[in-house]
């Protein structure tokens, strides 16, 4: 989701044969019949309508394998009682918002787009004195398709890290949002493993993290409180309560929708921009755009924008 990136697609290109699944999904799989052509397009459309992506034929196998793991778990034995439930007002959204976790990739780790943290560091935050005018800093981002946490946190250290080098007074304020609320419950608790910040450094660590007594770690209180976790579906941004940002961190995510739908989340983030704000997107996702009030920033290996 997501950037972390939230997908339909990432698990079923890496297991494309259900022979190959783990042996959870694969008994998940036996317990249930076929899934034919119309009830397939019927999920479809619902994912569609819901997510704004559109989950292809070929993807059918993991379709079916995350439904029947959920079904299984509530006791549902056929794909239209669980449609149908899903429909049951608010049970219905309730459950919804627990299906949305199974059926996206939630891919991510700290650090993962270093180019792009360097960018923000290198082309948005004051490199000296000189350049902070003297008067404390305001720094707004929104980090889109937040997934369990790691990239707004990443963007968050990237910028505490400069601006204490710098040794000028900041606010710093992340919004880290997901379709998934199960995902940003992970990110709002700050908890993960030491292989999830394997590539996180020691001094960062130190400052960043607190160890507890089970060998996990925990954002540190002071780091959490400038990262909130907010339920956005991007295709609905009217309905959110986003402000004017800074930064806008976007990668991972847009390749999930038709080239159409991503121009316009595109403009609408730009809306969501300030004068000289950057809009951070991952490579590779948006071709050929242009906008107006946008400027393309020339940094290796990274996809950005300046509004003028």
């Amino acid at each position: 989701m997501m950037s972390t990136a939230v997908s339909f697609l990432d698990e079923d290109v890496m297991k494309p044969d259900v022979n190959e699944l783990p042996s959870r999904r694969k008994s998940a799989l036996k317990l249930f019949p076929e899934m034919g052509k119309y009830q397939f397009e019927q999920w479809v459309d619902l994912l569609e309508k819901r997510t704004g992506m559109r989950l292809p034929y070929n993807r059918r196998s993991f379709l079916v394998t995350n439904l029947s793991i959920r079904m299984r778990q509530l006791g549902f034995g056929d794909y239209q009682d669980y449609y149908d439930h899903l429909h049951s007002g608010r049970d219905g959204h309730v459950e919804w918002d627990k299906l949305v976790h199974y059926l996206t990739v939630h891919e991510t780790r700290f650090l993962r787009h270093e180019e792009s943290l360097a960018l923000i560091r290198d082309c948005y935050l004051p490199q000296s004195p000189s350049e902070t005018r003297g008067r404390p800093t305001t720094i707004h981002v929104w980090s889109v398709g937040c997934s369990t946490g790691e990239e707004p946190y990443s963007v968050a250290m990237t910028i505490d890290d400069q601006m204490r080098k710098v040794g000028h007074e900041f606010y710093l304020g992340v919004i880290a949002s997901d379709i998934s609320r199960s995902a940003i419950a992970v990110g709002r608790a700050g908890f993960y493993s030491k292989n999830q910040v394997k590539a996180i450094t020691p001094e960062w660590l130190s400052r960043y993290f607190v160890t507890l007594p089970d060998g996990r770690y925990q954002v540190a209180q002071e780091l959490r409180q400038r990262v909130c976790f907010n339920h956005v579906n991007v295709v609905d941004m009217e309905e959110s309560t986003i402000g004017a940002m800074d930064i806008i961190v976007c990668q991972n995510l847009l390749i999930y929708y038709d080239k159409e739908r991503r121009i316009d989340i595109v403009n609408k983030f730009v809306d969501h921009l300030t004068p000289g704000g950057i809009l951070v997107l991952g490579v590779g996702e948006l071709i050929n755009w242009s906008h107006p009030d946008m400027k393309r920033l020339n940094y290796a290996n990274t996809l950005a924008f300046r509004h003028k």
